[in-house]
């Protein structure tokens, strides 16, 4: 009988993302922090009209977080965290701990669709002082804190690679998805838009 063989997730950034500060050396430190959050598991799960209110009851009974109904809205203060993502679909992530879609289809509705998107998704947290600054360079979502609020969600063109932008706090702290394909191009395009603030990568 032939070994089962386990391959280790390999991140996107290895040997791309070079820990220590870049660009501007400013007297009251660096204005942007730069990390990826790896591994973790990201699972879609989508329903049709008639399916979401089972759906929604599954999740928050299973996860005691309650997915909001209105796009671009995340929630959860622990794990996992939860953004909708359009009507009728969620992104579940959390570390990777669990076969986590394995253990969604085993809770969830048999007519909710669950998708594994872990291996294709890259997650980079940007936080800082001038984070929403970098963001406003890349994008043309209004990143004003009265605007792009606390748990909004939204994707958009973010130097051109499509991502998902999660707002995660007030400091602020920012959790960027983009496609695994994308990732380096992200991270190098917001490590060079950071340098006049000063990046420290970590």
């Amino acid at each position: 009988m032939a070994d089962t063989v386990i391959l280790a997730r390999r991140s996107a950034l290895a040997g791309v993302l070079q820990p220590g500060d870049h660009g501007a050396n400013r007297f009251d430190g660096p204005g942007i922090h730069l990390t990826e959050r790896t591994p973790f598991s990201v699972v879609q799960v989508e329903a049709r009209a008639e399916a979401i209110p089972s759906l929604i009851g599954a999740l928050e009974s299973d996860t005691s977080t309650a997915p909001s109904l209105t796009p671009n809205q995340s929630a959860g203060i622990g794990q996992p965290r939860i953004l909708g993502t359009g009507t009728g679909k969620w992104l579940v992530v959390e570390p990777e701990t669990r076969d986590l879609a394995g253990h969604l289809r085993s809770v969830l509705p048999d007519s909710v669709a669950v998708t594994d998107l872990s291996h294709a998704r890259t997650i980079l947290r940007l936080s800082g002082r001038d984070a929403r600054t970098l963001l406003a360079k890349g994008c043309s979502i209004d990143m004003h804190p009265s605007e792009f609020l606390i748990d909004t969600s939204r994707m958009t063109g973010l130097f051109h690679a499509a991502a998902l932008i999660d707002c995660r706090s007030a400091e602020p702290v920012f959790d960027i998805y983009v496609h695994r394909s994308y990732a380096v191009h992200l991270f190098e395009s917001l490590l060079d838009g950071a340098l006049e603030h000063g990046c420290r990568v970590s």
